[in-house]
């Protein structure tokens, strides 16, 4: 390689970091995008995901129990759940309990059909996913509980939690429907989304981190405002 070649290397490298930084700190530090206390979802709210064909409505929020617990019942169209969407949650445990119906489970490879009054915990770190595979509906109490110790109080307050990030997915045009885009910009902002089981978790959070503040220049966010004529995630 050329002295000129290796400098105008270096010249472009040495652009690309401060591009990279310059960016990060508007987008992280200076204008954080985040939601207003009355944009914390509550008891009540109703998200709706057509394209996993399900209906959340939610029992307990982690705003109202400190971060720790996020309880929801899921209602489950025929054909519904992410079982395309495979994922994990490192610091969390998700346990599933079947009220009505019947729901095909896939957690570390192994499929379980588990039916009304039965219940199914994801460990933190194990991949699961689950589908409504009967021709009826199907509902269950979803439950995701901390696993470690963290500050899950504050990150609840600042929006940063799943159940916040559920009525985000809506009004981005719901789960299952997201861009690549738009899902590493949520990536990005929220901690207890579910991750990919087919990437290293430090790869997706690297590349999150580097891809949102650009994306938010073409108006891809990791926070959207609730709409002014509706209520935190209702519909």
């Amino acid at each position: 390689m050329s002295k000129l070649m290796r400098r105008r290397l270096v010249l472009a490298l040495g652009l690309l970091v401060v591009y990279v930084a310059s960016t990060s700190l508007a987008h992280y530090v200076i204008f954080p995008e985040g939601p207003a206390d009355s944009d914390l979802p509550r008891q009540g709210v109703t998200v709706v995901n057509n394209g996993i064909r399900s209906r959340f409505v939610y029992r307990r929020t982690s705003v109202e129990t400190g971060g720790r617990v996020f309880e929801w019942d899921n209602y489950v169209d025929p054909g519904g759940g992410p079982m395309d969407i495979p994922h994990v949650h490192p610091d969390t445990r998700e346990i599933f309990e079947v009220v009505d119906g019947e729901i095909e489970f896939v957690v570390d490879g192994r499929v379980q059909v588990v039916r009304a009054g039965s219940t199914i915990v994801a460990a933190p770190g194990q991949t699961h996913a689950f589908r409504n595979a009967s021709g009826r509906p199907a509902h269950m109490i979803s439950r995701i509980e901390a696993a470690d110790e963290q500050p899950w109080a504050a990150l609840a307050e600042k929006g940063l939690l799943l159940d916040s990030a559920y009525v985000q997915f809506d009004r981005a045009g719901g789960l299952g429907r997201l861009s690549n885009l738009q899902g590493l910009a949520f990536l990005s902002r929220f901690r207890t989304i579910g991750y990919r089981s087919d990437a290293p978790i430090w790869v997706q959070k690297t590349l999150a981190f580097l891809v949102a503040p650009t994306a938010r220049l073409f108006g891809i966010h990791g926070y959207y405002p609730p709409p002014a004529s509706s209520h935190t995630g209702d519909k």
